[in-house]
């Protein structure tokens, strides 16, 4: 586990049998311990402004998912939440981890959903951001319309389509912030040959999604047995079944948090439709999930 320093974390990768995943680390060794599971098609990179808020409470280690990022694509291209747990189990005992706390957002909170169900001693706390259902004609349309592949252009044109998707035309964007999305993009949008008849026309970027729509969630959450948080934006669309997994997962409670001004702090209300984000209250979510793992 070789690791390098990067704003006061620790970014390193665990070796599995499909290769190196990447994973970033914060907090004090003592702390609980907290598994934090991005979105598709991002990275543990989404989580590097974060940390700062979490390492006080908590030992939180963000690992990226396979194919993503700086993680490595698997030797098969991975068509199930299995594949992706499997690859999570994988990057768990390689941290060394026996107990934990797992976070998962969107993508990642059914992977996170997964992995409680197949490990169900290791998970002391479930905590789920915005988690939907997409196995469904409507949940694949979204994602076959929100994931592209960028077909290469002799004049360079699909490079800007991808600098556009990384916020390079908004107003005041960070320069560093929009080049390692950029990057991330860059990354995943090559050997789209190798998945073309797989991932829909999504490229490898639609690996994730393509699981996830592919995975009966409902049937899943009832088999959940940790304690577990549901959050949701009062905006977000994908409110609408969030009684569904309070009912559905036995020992759940909820969270609504506001969301109606997030438009203004964002400047582009398309970019979040609502949902609750942790970047925006960084604090509000770092005491949300410490008073939710402490009570159990």
């Amino acid at each position: 586990m070789a690791t390098t320093c990067y704003q006061n974390t620790s970014r390193g990768f665990i070796k599995t049998p499909h290769g190196n995943i990447e994973y970033r680390e914060a907090g004090e060794t003592n702390l609980p311990k907290l598994v934090l599971l991005h979105s598709s098609p991002r990275s543990s990179i989404d989580y590097q402004p974060l940390l700062k808020y979490l390492a006080p409470y908590f030992n939180v280690f963000a690992p990226t998912t396979a194919g993503y990022g700086d993680s490595d694509r698997p030797p098969t291209p991975y068509e199930t939440v299995d594949d992706f747990t499997q690859s999570l189990e994988w990057v768990i005992d390689g941290l060394g981890l026996e107990s934990f706390n797992l976070y998962g957002a969107r993508t990642g909170a059914q992977i996170a959903i997964n992995y409680q169900i197949r490990n169900k001693t290791k998970v002391d706390n479930l905590i789920l951001e915005e988690p939907f259902d997409y196995s469904n004609e409507e949940g694949h349309a979204l994602h076959k319309r929100i994931h592209t592949y960028y077909p290469e252009k002799a004049d360079g044109s699909h490079l800007l389509e991808m600098w556009q998707r990384s916020g390079g035309g908004k107003p005041g964007a960070d320069f560093n912030e929009v080049t390692e999305n950029f990057m991330h993009y860059l990354n995943i949008n090559a050997g789209w040959e190798d998945v073309k008849d797989l991932y829909w026309d999504m490229g490898w970027e639609g690996a994730g999604p393509h699981a996830i729509c592919n995975f009966n969630v409902f049937e899943a959450a009832k088999k959940v047995s940790s304690p577990t948080l549901i959050i949701h934006g009062s905006e977000s669309r994908l409110l609408k079944l969030h009684e569904k997994y309070l009912n559905d997962i036995q020992k759940s409670v909820g969270e609504i948090i506001d969301t109606s001004s997030y438009k203004d702090k964002l400047g582009n209300p398309s970019n979040i439709s609502g949902q609750f984000s942790p970047h925006i209250e960084p604090e509000k979510w770092v005491q949300m999930i410490a008073n939710f793992t402490q009570k159990n």
